[in-house]
């Protein structure tokens, strides 16, 4: 079949090959096309029977694209054949031999090209949304092969547009398009006329059947209607959606709307909807089956529920409860389904359909900055250790200035629901330019949430150390009870655009040892992040940090409980732990209070590629609130994202502003994953 063209009948003539007798020669396409359209037509070709064979295998498909081509190509055809148009028609309606493009060539072999303009109307939204109906638009980088066509396609988007006029309740509505055609390319005018627009005059809803409780129905404000308003169809749709999600609210999970009528009053210029509901019969959540759960036990799963049984169907429960599954970390999938129709009791049994992941992990990072060299990481962590989601994580860290040993046990549904019983340890070495220590510690606290995103936490803790710093080589052992706080919006953990966070903790400190002493510490942090686009391509990202440290001097509270600012996930730009008090020697040693500040403008330049300029500021200061008499160090700098699967990978090079003369470097750099905060 490569290289054949189809006979093409002609001016009620049979023509064999692609080439008619005279005129323009047709294409390959054209040719085949025209075969297509005019294969039921009669014909003496001897390849009739073929074509007719080639139509049928083809099927419905090429019956949509021949009907779509067959008026556009006939005149070309025609064309073709007789060198000249039917007296009834103009040459350049057809698009004949036609005016030549700028390259030479005729202007049907590249198609009609040409510009669309509304007028009559101002408003910018009804405008979007006509412009969002017309083919004229959408198709405008595919210019027409004919005049013809053109005028086609303008009439087929005058219905377009009035069905458009007509959601936006303009019943009255014109529209006229007109082509001016003595212009290159073709001015199409979309000239409307919207007339009054049309109110809405009654919104009635009946009930079949036996209806809900008065107060389970929903009223007209409710569903974000008034009388008087303009008769919009997007408003009334969801209306009526919000009407069914309502009474699903109140328990009616089989509520359908059985027949909506609009009655349209052209003299009085208003609309009319009655809107006929079935609500079906009232629920109540019934017994739940769970599918998929091998190895999570089944009573924890029901202790997830946001339902209890017995209790009034309602679908917000079904979502939080899916949520809340999703969150345990021990299902690839949840889903949940209800029965097709209640029991004779009236509940509503519910089918949980979960499928399991592997409830071992185990992960590796690294990071390097110039100030603190490099660092790594492992964790390996178990999340369903004794069958009701018990999780344990153990956490390796290895630099030069750290090296720790942590684990963390966390067991959900501690004594009462929703509360978490969570034990954590921690031994560790650290030798830094402030302090080194050798410390263990354990603590114990529970959690809970509070609302949708606040959650609480507070206990005991219990801490051994042993401390070199100016003051010498100290040990202490400190018990505190811990006081906390966190609050998360945001949409990612680690590239977050939207949303912020806060921590808040207070811990009471008893020191015995060497020395007996009681001191507080306390601490808040927040960020908060801004898209300032719907892609979020153009993000602006905040940070604050202040702590205080009360009831003990400086050199009397351990080195490892002041406060420090300065490197990577402080102020970038200065080394580790330097901002704040120095000794003689300016080896930082650290504050009873500390205010850090910083603030980026993350661009997303594509895909994968972001940058992101920063300024950090703040210091550690010897009082134990901050001075703002004193001088605050400031830095500014540019980094560098690479967006991967699991978080950017960051690259923050910084120069200090106000930099002090034989203490700080010229410039810091980072990389790590993930953002700076």
């Amino acid at each position: 079949m490569r290289g054949w063209a189809p006979p093409v009948r002609l001016a009620g003539k049979a023509a064999s090959g692609g080439k008619p007798p005279t005129g323009r020669p047709l294409s390959r396409r054209t040719s085949w096309v025209l075969s297509l359209c005019r294969s039921a037509e009669p014909t003496r070709s001897a390849a009739a029977p073929d074509l007719r064979r080639a139509a049928r295998l083809l099927g419905a498909a090429l019956v949509v694209l021949s009907t779509a081509a067959c008026a556009d190509l006939r005149g070309e055809a025609d064309a073709s054949a007789t060198g000249s148009q039917p007296a009834t028609r103009s040459a350049r309606d057809e698009g004949a031999a036609g005016p030549a493009t700028a390259d030479g060539q005729p202007e049907a072999a590249r198609g009609v090209a040409y510009t669309t303009e509304i007028t009559g109307v101002e408003e910018a939204d009804l405008r979007d949304l006509l412009s969002a109906s017309m083919q004229l638009v959408a198709l405008q980088d595919r210019p027409p092969p004919s005049l013809a066509a053109l005028r086609r396609r303008a009439d087929e988007d005058r219905a377009r547009l009035q069905k458009a006029l007509r959601s936006e309740g303009f019943y009255d509505a014109t529209v006229d398009i007109s082509l001016d055609e003595s212009t290159r390319p073709v001015a199409v005018t979309v000239a409307v006329a919207t007339g009054p627009v049309y109110l809405l005059a009654d919104y009635v809803i009946r009930y079949l059947g036996e209806p809900p409780p008065a107060k389970a129905r929903p009223g007209l404000q409710t569903l974000g209607l008034h009388i008087g308003m303009a008769a919009r169809a997007p408003a009334i749709v969801a209306a009526e959606s919000k009407l069914i999600a309502d009474l699903e609210d109140d328990g009616y999970p089989f509520t359908t709307v059985a027949k909506r009528r609009s009655v349209v009053n052209h003299d009085e210029k208003t609309m009319t909807v009655t809107v006929e509901v079935d609500s079906g019969p009232p629920a109540r959540f019934g017994a739940t089956r769970f599918e998929g759960a091998e190895s999570v036990d089944k009573d924890y799963l029901k202790k997830v529920l946001e339902w209890r049984e017995g209790e009034r169907y309602d679908p917000r429960k079904v979502e939080e409860t899916r949520a809340a599954l999703a969150e345990t970390g021990l299902f690839t999938s949840v889903r949940i389904a209800s029965a097709k129709q209640l029991g004779p009791d009236g509940r509503l049994p519910m089918i949980v359909r979960v499928t399991e992941r592997s409830p071992r992990s185990i992960g590796f990072g690294a990071a390097y900055s110039s100030s603190e060299g490099p660092r790594a990481n492992a964790f390996w962590e178990h999340r369903n250790l004794f069958s009701r989601n018990e999780r344990l994580r153990l956490d390796l860290v290895a630099s030069s200035l750290e090296q720790s040993f942590k684990g963390r046990f966390r067991k959900p549904n501690f004594l009462r629901r929703k509360h978490s019983l969570i034990a954590d340890g921690e031994i560790a070495n650290r030798n830094t330019d402030a302090f080194d220590e050798r410390s263990a510690n354990v603590g114990l606290a529970v959690e809970r949430p509070w609302g949708k995103y606040l959650r609480l936490r507070a206990g005991p803790t219990l801490e051994f150390s042993r401390i070199d710093d100016d003051a010498g080589t100290r040990t202490f052992e400190l018990l505190g009870f811990n006081f906390g706080a966190t609050r998360d919006t945001t949409d990612d953990l680690l590239n977050p655009t939207r949303g912020s966070r806060q921590d808040v903790s207070v811990t009471p400190y008893q020191a015995f040892g060497d020395e007996t002493f009681p001191f507080l510490k306390a601490s808040i942090g927040s960020s908060a992040y801004y898209a300032i686009d719907p892609e979020a391509r153009f993000v602006l990202a905040g940070r604050g940090r202040l702590g205080s440290l009360l009831g003990a001097s400086t050199s009397q509270t351990p080195a490892s409980k002041r406060f420090y600012a300065g490197g990577g996930g402080s102020i970038r730009g200065y080394d580790f732990q330097s901002v704040g008090p120095l000794d003689a020697e300016n080896d930082p040693t650290g504050g009873r209070s500390v205010l850090e500040l910083s603030a980026e403008l993350r661009v997303r330049v594509t895909d994968t590629i972001g940058v992101v300029p920063f300024v950090d500021g703040g210091t550690a200061f010897d009082s134990a609130f901050p001075d703002f008499n004193e001088t605050l160090r400031w830095a500014g700098g540019l980094g560098l994202r690479y967006f991967t699967g699991i978080g950017p990978i960051r690259l923050d090079v910084a120069v200090p502003i106000n930099k002090r003369e034989n203490i700080d470097s010229d410039f810091q750099f980072y990389i790590s994953l993930g953002q700076a905060f």
